[in-house]
C-alpha cells in the first residue's frame, strides 16, 4: 500500500484550512505627506493558540508602530506598545481612543477612497497582509462593531 494518497490528502487538508489569524475592517483617515496617520482594524484569532502582533510596516510610511491611548485622570496620554497578544478564539480591536497603529512619516498623501497596504508581523503566524481603507471613518461591515 502506498502512502502517497494519504500524504496528498493530508497536504490538501492543511492547504484548505483557513489561516488562524484574520484582519478585518482596516481603515485610516486622509492625511498629508510627512505627517502621521492612525490605523484601526480588528484582528481575529481562529486558532488554538495565542499569537502576538510584534511589528507592522507599510510602503506609504517610514515607520509603523503600535500605540495605546488612554485617560490618566483628566489627561489623554499615548504610549508605545511593544506587542499585542491575540487570545485563541478571541479578537483584539484597534479603534480610536484605544489601541491603534501609527503610520509615521507618510511618504505620500493618503486620499479618501484608496486602500493603503499594510503588513502585520505575528510571532507565530508570520507576515500577514492587510489594508486600510482611507475614509472619514470605519467601513460598514454587517455584524462588526468597532
Amino acid at each position: 500500500m502506498s502512502l502517497r494518497p494519504i500524504v496528498l490528502a493530508a497536504l490538501l487538508t492543511i492547504a484548505a484550512a483557513p489561516p488562524p489569524l484574520a484582519v478585518l475592517g482596516g481603515w485610516t483617515r486622509p492625511a498629508l505627506p510627512g505627517r502621521t496617520a492612525a490605523g484601526y482594524l480588528v484582528i481575529v484569532n481562529r486558532g488554538q493558540r495565542p499569537d502576538r502582533l510584534i511589528a507592522a510596516s507599510s510602503p506609504v510610511a517610514v515607520r509603523v508602530s503600535l500605540h495605546e491611548t488612554r485617560m490618566v485622570g483628566s489627561v489623554m496620554t499615548m504610549r508605545p506598545v511593544p506587542s499585542l497578544t491575540i487570545p485563541p478564539g478571541g479578537r483584539v480591536t484597534l479603534a480610536p481612543g484605544g489601541l491603534h497603529l501609527m503610520l509615521e512619516g507618510l511618504r505620500r498623501p493618503l486620499r479618501a477612497g484608496e486602500r493603503v497596504p499594510l503588513t502585520l508581523q505575528f510571532a507565530g503566524a508570520g507576515a500577514t497582509r492587510a489594508g486600510l481603507a482611507v475614509g472619514a471613518g470605519p467601513p460598514t461591515m454587517p455584524g462588526m462593531k468597532m
